[in-house]
């Protein structure tokens, strides 16, 4: 009974939010329409090819981390273990990171989602850390291989008190091997602030 009750709100919610949507789409909804909108959120909610192209990132990992703060200057180097997983039902791969801060000592952490919006048709990403309380938020596009995904990105800096823009690039090298770069974007300029090599634990 109580699951039967659980799936009977869930239908709820989603047309709730489906008749929300269209109504401010200005559509008119008819009375065949209900069936019609849990249909296609059924079909969006439903993991496809688009995820299956995440799967090399599953695993257990050692990485190193190069972050220029000026680059005229030698980078800050730093290090430790990602471990990445589906969750879900293989919607989300939920991404953990652990290890040292740039100045060598343990303590750093940092979490991060990484999924495929079948709506927007875009592969999306939402990373936090422990040395901030804001979010840096990506929307992007992988090839057809899967090999190499592209992020455009934006976080607020609390520094220069505005959101700055940037892109991130995953580069599946092999099945061991994937390396991440970070560019901040301004003026129609890029600049390099961070790359991550990680290797996958044996």
């Amino acid at each position: 009974m109580r699951e039967k009750l659980q799936i009977v709100g869930w239908i709820t919610v989603l047309l709730m939010i489906a008749l929300i949507g269209f109504t401010r789409a200005g559509d008119a909804p008819t009375a065949a329409d209900p069936a019609e909108y849990m249909k296609a959120m059924v079909e969006a909610g439903k993991p496809g090819p688009e995820h299956a192209k995440l799967e090399p990132l599953v695993g257990s990992w050692e990485y190193t981390c190069k972050a220029w703060m000026d680059p005229s200057q030698p980078p800050l180097e730093s290090k430790g273990t990602i471990e990445r997983k589906w969750i879900l039902g293989g919607r989300f791969l939920e991404e953990k990171t652990e290890g040292t801060n740039f100045d060598g000592t343990a303590g750093f952490e940092s979490f991060a989602l990484i999924g495929y919006d079948k709506a927007q048709q875009k592969y999306t990403m939402t990373w936090v850390c422990n040395m901030g309380t804001g979010t840096s938020t990506g929307l992007g596009e992988c090839d057809a291989t899967g090999a190499k995904c592209t992020f455009q990105t934006e976080f607020y800096c609390p520094v220069q008190k505005k959101t700055l823009h940037g892109r991130d690039e995953i580069r599946i090298e092999s099945d061991d091997k994937v390396v991440m770069e970070s560019y901040l974007i301004e003026g129609g300029k890029e600049t390099k602030m961070m790359e991550l090599v990680s290797v996958r634990k044996k």
